[in-house]
């Protein structure tokens, strides 16, 4: 069956950082743009922990390995691998494989990398890229892209959302609804077969905000607000949901006065087996 490949960032707002993890810069560090991106998030709490729930087959997580780096482990589904070590020779190795695992069974999985330096050393998380199958043998995959204009998205209150956000042209076909009003929400509807997937993407930044999701029964909350900007960030992704119209709820909840939320648009994966149903 054809396999999805997928790569987010380190600033996807679907990796989780818990605690005293910061997103690195130009600004803060001078070998920045030898990251993707030119973002990295690092910590050096003992302890601290940069989690990711996925629907695959296998993972992998890039970083950094740098003389102030220390000891580093992963678990997936509770079960620990062993530490590996994330110092190098300065000025380091970037961009390189920390974690690869990839003969997990097709299903729901979590990711955790943890933090095990001693006082004062870090690990960084630069992006991740995950592997998962959809619909039947010898398909060929297609992603549909939804632009947030199509009548699939529904905004209330409908004059909470405006249409010409700032910076426009930095939106996937030049449309993006915004909000600023706390409490607006968007429901997509979608169509799909078992195996189908679906991503949420839009920007982040400083000035974006918390948002939570509902999606068959499941309320998951995240947050858009990231010290740097950045466009046509996946926000949310899933798939597995099985045959039928499924419809996403996203709900707008700023934690201080003046924090945004903007949508860009959608991509819905399918196959034959699945689009003929």
């Amino acid at each position: 069956m054809p396999s999805l490949i997928s790569t987010i960032e380190d600033y996807s707002p679907v990796i989780i950082y818990s605690p005293d993890w910061k997103q690195g810069s130009s600004q803060s560090d001078n070998l920045a743009s030898s990251y993707t991106s030119s973002s990295f998030f690092a910590t050096s709490t003992t302890g601290g922990t940069a989690s990711f729930t996925f629907n695959g087959t296998g993972i992998e997580l890039f970083g950094s390995k740098r003389g102030n780096h220390g000891l580093y482990q992963v678990s997936i589904d509770g079960t620990t691998f062993p530490a590996a070590s994330g110092e190098a020779t300065d000025p380091g190795i970037f961009q390189t494989s920390l974690f690869s695992k990839t003969d997990l069974e097709q299903g729901l999985h979590t990711v955790v990398l943890e933090n095990q330096g001693s006082a004062g050393q870090f690990v960084d998380l630069d992006f991740i890229t995950w592997h998962g199958n959809i619909g039947q043998s010898n398909e060929q995959l297609s992603v549909a892209t939804v632009q947030d204009d199509d009548p699939s998205f529904v905004y209330s209150p409908s004059n909470a959302w405006s249409n010409t956000p700032s910076e426009l042209g930095f939106f996937s076909g030049s449309s993006g609804h915004l909000t600023s009003t706390p409490g607006a929400f968007f429901t997509y509807e979608f169509q799909v077969s078992s195996r189908d997937g679906v991503s949420l993407y839009g920007p982040v930044g400083p000035a974006y905000a918390p948002f939570s999701i509902q999606l068959n029964g499941d309320l998951l909350s995240f947050s858009a607000q990231k010290s740097m900007n950045a466009s046509q960030t996946l926000l949310y992704h899933a798939d597995g949901l099985g045959a039928g119209s499924h419809t996403l709820k996203l709900l707008f909840e700023p934690s201080a006065a003046g924090q945004m939320f903007a949508v860009d648009f959608a991509q819905v994966y399918t196959t034959p087996s699945i689009t003929n149903k």
